[in-house]
């Protein structure tokens, strides 16, 4: 099988430059008639498709335009394994352009060559090989390639109700070695309705952290003391602050521009309303990561409360923001609710919408995960454990699913943040890892 995928090398670089070119954004476009997520994140379903075709796969289509799959082998249990296509919009800061696919000093950058299309690309080579080895199977194998999964994972839940889940499952959009356990999410919305001056719109996605935040002031911009790690512009009625961007699911990690532009908003001579609300978020936000000042910041052995105001809307007629909190499984998400509906309650807000997901677990003794830890080991030449995380996957979206790779051990993780890229060498790495995998799970 590795000499298969070595000497593939180039078309899998090639078919991933092709995918990161399109500019897949969840639901960046509305839906059109068998095109549930618009036409750009389907042209990234067909170019995918294609790709499997090109490898000699005879069992591919999609599920109305949900979800693509790709089936090879027999048996009567079936070996899932699930990437995405869809991408998080590209933000600000790039050094190269986002949906460029450039490669420079071994790395190819671009939105998606992390998250989740470079593990997509791997994943179908992965097959590719064992089914060039001739092995006889004894699990049939369903790539299944979502197309919604960054907003809510509407894709793969189509996929479930039409073709039913797999008997077990991984999904390569994550860390190594393997993450079993992956804490609940909450993303809060709350609205204040009144009439507002500041003027300031930021935020992509509910899971992305901003970098850059420029807010509009009703009055001159006074130079004040910028919190450390970030810097900031005064100009006229403007004040532009710059951070560093991130996952919402690891935000002690990145510099959240919002945090730090209120705490230097709350210095300047606002107006009323818009002083009270300034200055009433950044006394219960300061620039806290796990929800310390809201007095949320557990840890159990799922891991410890993160939380992260990631969207945030100033205009005159009110104030809207929307806040990811991912949760150690001792916290409850109706427990967090109230408690953020009394703080913000106080300030006038009001909740107006609320996504939860609860945590998933997958213990490490059953055979999916002892044998994804076992491949792991032997080819990276560890003892690794598995892991816990607060980032979402598909993998709680099935009853035994669980997310296997990509990030290296010790490498940043660079999903949802400027300059996304992957190195060359990790994606060969990744398709020898899949096709092992596979293997041992699938073949006799």
């Amino acid at each position: 099988m590795k000499d298969f995928i070595r000497a593939t090398m180039n078309a899998q670089i090639c078919d991933l430059a092709d995918l990161v070119r399109i500019p897949s954004v969840s639901r960046g476009e509305p839906p059109d008639i068998g095109k549930p997520f618009g036409k750009t994140v389907f042209r990234a379903l067909e170019k995918a498709l294609e790709i499997a075709r090109n490898l000699g796969f005879e069992k591919v289509w999609h599920t109305d335009g949900y979800a693509g799959v790709i089936e090879y082998g027999e048996g009567e249990e079936t070996l899932g394994i699930l990437a995405h296509l869809d991408v998080v919009p590209e933000g600000q800061g790039w050094t190269y352009p986002p949906y460029g696919a450039e490669i420079h000093d071994g790395k190819m950058y671009g939105r998606g060559t992390v998250d989740d299309k470079g593990p997509a690309v791997s994943a179908l080579y992965a097959l590719a090989a064992v089914k060039n080895s001739g092995l006889k199977m004894k699990r049939k194998v369903r790539i299944i390639l979502g197309t919604d999964e960054e907003i809510g994972s509407l894709g793969v839940e189509h996929y479930l109700k039409v073709e039913g889940a797999p008997t077990m499952a991984f999904t390569p959009d994550a860390e190594y070695p393997v993450v079993n356990s992956e804490m609940g999410i909450l993303q809060s919305t709350y609205r204040l309705e009144g009439k507002f001056s500041l003027k300031l719109s930021v935020g992509t996605a509910a899971n992305v952290i901003p970098g850059v935040v420029t807010a509009i002031l009703p009055v001159p911009a006074k130079p004040v003391p910028v919190p450390k790690g970030f810097t900031a512009v005064f100009e006229g009625n403007t004040i532009c602050v710059t951070g560093c961007g991130g996952h919402a699911s690891m935000p002690q990690y990145a510099k959240n521009a919002l945090l730090a532009s209120l705490v230097i908003l709350s210095q300047q001579d606002l107006l009323e309303p818009d002083c009270s609300m300034v200055k009433g978020l950044t006394e219960l936000w300061k620039l806290d990561t796990h929800g310390e000042t809201l007095g949320i910041d557990i840890k159990d052995e799922s891991g410890r409360t993160t939380y992260s105001p990631d969207v945030f809307t100033i205009d005159e007629n009110g104030v809207t923001f929307i806040a990811d909190c991912r949760h150690p499984f001792s916290l409850k998400a109706e427990d967090l609710l109230a408690c953020w509906d009394d703080a913000y309650g106080k300030l006038g807000f009001r909740r107006i919408g609320q996504v939860i997901k609860p945590g998933h677990f997958i213990p490490a003794d059953s055979e999916l995960v002892s044998t994804l830890m076992q491949v792991y080991n032997e080819i990276n030449g560890s003892d690794s454990k598995p892991l816990t995380m607060g980032g979402g996957t598909y993998a709680r979206e099935l009853p035994n699913a669980v997310a296997f790779g990509v990030v290296r051990e010790g490498a940043p993780n660079l999903c949802h943040v400027p300059d996304e890229y992957v190195a060359l060498e990790d994606l060969r790495f990744n398709t020898e890892v899949m096709a092992e995998a596979i293997k041992r799970l699938a073949v006799m």
